[in-house]
């Protein structure tokens, strides 16, 4: 049976694992805090892989990090570089 959640998943976290491998010092922290998430997301998401579409998940993952950010206090600099390397990730899933 095809998952088309477990996917977009697996295809957003191997493009941003590409990512870290040429990230910048800066760019190490958002991509260390996003990489993890994806997994996580994936153990704790209920779903039927029937009802759901690939792009589910990234709205999925959206609410997730807004819901992370508020629990880890994270500053308003580093929610915005996180969001920007995401639709980064995001872009390159969908090209490959």
């Amino acid at each position: 049976m095809s998952d088309p959640l477990a996917r977009r998943a697996d295809a957003i976290h191997h493009a941003l694992l590409a990512m870290e491998r040429q990230a910048s010092d800066e760019q190490l922290f958002p991509l260390g805090y996003l990489i993890p998430q994806i997994p996580l997301v994936m153990e704790m998401v209920e779903y039927d892989p029937e009802e759901v579409l690939a792009e589910d998940f990234d709205a999925i993952f959206h609410e997730w990090l807004e819901s992370t950010f508020g629990q880890d206090a994270m500053s308003a600099n580093d929610q915005d570089e996180i969001r920007r390397l995401l639709a980064h990730a995001c872009a390159q899933a969908d090209a490959a």
